[in-house]
């Protein structure tokens, strides 16, 4: 194998990038302390507003496959970022971060009901497939190890969607924009990801914004308030660059499950960030170095794998 003739997988590399601008995101919210779910409507605003250009620049899809499955998309995350932000009051932000990484291995078996060939061509190279699923067995265990909170079985009750949207969301994610790379206006791979990051934010600020003139669950000065404000509009501009390098990993990468084992490394860029700011961190430096050996494990297979 010849890393130097560029053999790794061009989503890979696209993966780690997103992961590197991904560990900013809390990093913000940590320094303003904005309300969660306003942060959260402020975010989809930056998104929209700065991907509104490039898509009218690039076009939009015309395949009517495509927004259904963004609107299902927009559904589910728009349902679990509720769920989550009025869970981890109660439970914790850890548990939750524990329990979430299951979600892969379930997102690893449901995808090949979407794609049965992909399981011929895995069954047809068992070795790397043995290898390719203890690869994400071990990440995923990993990323479960790398806090001490208890998991307790009324945390699991109270998140059940959370982690089912976090197996499902990416699958649908990845079979949107499938079809806008099919798409007959859609010419370029590259368009894609804004595409769908353009629609998938719009829907999500309607169905918000109807829910919040609904239930209210926020207050008009909780929502202006300028911590709310700076950390929603700064990890907007952060997360618009993070979801076009996802998302444009995920047109490329052939199983979304194996792109969840590169995002993972997200935690060990956080861990770097204390040791050398002096903050304190009670995260398994031992359980990060794992995650870094399971991706490198996958960047070795993957480029043998295409070489």
């Amino acid at each position: 194998m010849d890393f130097f003739s560029f053999t790794t997988p061009l989503w890979i590399l696209l993966g780690f990038a997103a992961s590197l601008f991904n560990t900013a995101i809390p990093l913000i919210q940590e320094k303003f302390k904005g309300d969660g779910f306003a942060v959260a409507v402020w975010v989809k605003i930056a998104v929209v507003v700065i991907s509104l250009p490039i898509v009218l620049y690039m076009g939009m899809p015309t395949d009517t496959g495509f927004y259904i499955l963004t609107a299902t998309s927009a559904i589910i995350w728009c349902i679990n970022d509720i769920i989550y932000f009025r869970t981890i009051p109660i439970v914790g932000a850890g548990v939750v971060s524990r329990i979430l990484p299951a979600s892969v291995i379930l997102a690893f078996v449901v995808w090949f009901f979407f794609d049965p060939v992909l399981l011929d061509k895995y069954l047809e190279h068992p070795l790397q497939a043995i290898a390719i699923c203890a690869i994400v067995l071990l990440s995923v265990i990993f990323a479960i190890m790398m806090k001490s909170c208890p998991i307790t079985l009324k945390g699991m009750k109270l998140i059940w969607f959370v982690v089912l949207a976090a197996a499902i969301g990416p699958l649908i994610d990845k079979l949107a924009l499938n079809i806008a790379v099919d798409d007959g206006t859609t010419t370029s791979a590259g368009q894609a990801p804004f595409a769908f990051m353009f629609t998938q934010g719009l829907i999500m600020l309607i169905l918000w914004t109807s829910y919040s003139l609904i239930k209210k669950p926020i207050t008009k000065q909780i929502f202006l308030a300028k911590e709310s404000v700076k950390a929603g509009l700064s990890i907007g501009v952060v997360a618009t660059i993070k979801l076009g390098l996802k998302f444009q990993a995920l047109v490329y990468c052939e199983h979304p499950a194996l792109l969840s084992v590169i995002l993972f490394t997200d935690a060990i860029w956080i861990i770097l960030y204390y040791r050398l700011t002096g903050k304190q961190d009670h995260s398994k430096i031992w359980a990060g170095l794992g995650l870094v050996g399971c991706a490198a494990a996958l960047v070795l297979v993957k480029s043998y794998q295409t070489s």
